[in-house]
């Protein structure tokens, strides 16, 4: 009951301070009530991004949601946090006890979020992705939610009234990745299938509002000539 009025209160303000819009939830839905284990993979640009994916989730049984500690130093941010079913891990090292706690609440019929990228990246660019969240997939047989957080702002960063777009992609199920039988390939083979999903999103949001990214700049051909004049000078 508190959770579910802290939720609804939280969902109030944040759509009032943000532009929020949400695509593919009738992907996330059906998994309340399926029965089917499931963690949703999602790249991460902010600390508030779990409380976006929440609000797309709703209102029902908290998802588990794996934060870095750090996010839990302040009072404010540890009880906002705590209230929406995040809870600590400590990054760089071998914490046995939040890997066991992500299993529990999946195997109890809790969802599992997971930010596999380590950190916050910056941009559409999404950092390497960590193994984490398909070592759970694994051990649990569930099935991959790939989800896109995009802020469609001038710099790609969070801004207060600014848009706020969560995009939930077609479930990867488990019997596709074959994590349980398949080791170390298919291991590989799921982070590159899930980050292709990933990017797939984004590309398709895109598009459908007309952004074209920017595009990478090359090193100019006079700094290429320089250098290797210098390498036949020396």
């Amino acid at each position: 009951m508190v959770y579910a009025f802290f939720f609804v209160a939280v969902s109030i303000i944040f759509r009032i301070i943000f532009s929020y819009r949400q695509y593919g939830r009738e992907n996330l839905i059906p998994y309340k009530k399926n029965g089917r284990r499931y963690v949703i993979v999602a790249n991460h640009l902010s600390m508030l991004d779990p409380i976006f994916i929440a609000m797309a989730y709703g209102v029902g049984r908290k998802l588990t949601i794996m934060g870095k500690a750090e996010l839990f130093r302040h009072p404010l941010t540890n009880w906002l946090f705590t209230q929406v079913g995040v809870f600590p891990v400590e990054r760089g090292s071998a914490d046995t006890s939040a890997l066991n706690k992500a299993i529990e609440g999946i195997e109890n019929g809790r969802g599992m979020l997971i930010f596999p990228e380590g950190t916050r990246g910056t941009g559409d660019e999404m950092l390497k992705l960590k193994t984490g969240a398909f070592m759970i997939a694994a051990q649990t047989g569930a099935d991959i939610i790939p989800v896109r957080l995009i802020y469609p702002t001038s710099t790609r960063k969070l801004k207060f009234f600014a848009p706020v777009v969560v995009k939930i992609g077609k479930p990867i199920l488990a019997e596709e990745l074959n994590l349980v039988e398949g080791g170390k390939k298919a291991l590989r083979q799921s982070k590159i299938t899930v980050k292709q999903r990933l990017d797939d999103l984004l590309s398709e949001y895109n598009e459908s509002v007309g952004y074209v990214p920017p595009v990478k700049e090359e090193l100019p051909q006079e700094t290429e000539s320089k250098a290797v004049e210098t390498d036949e000078n020396n």
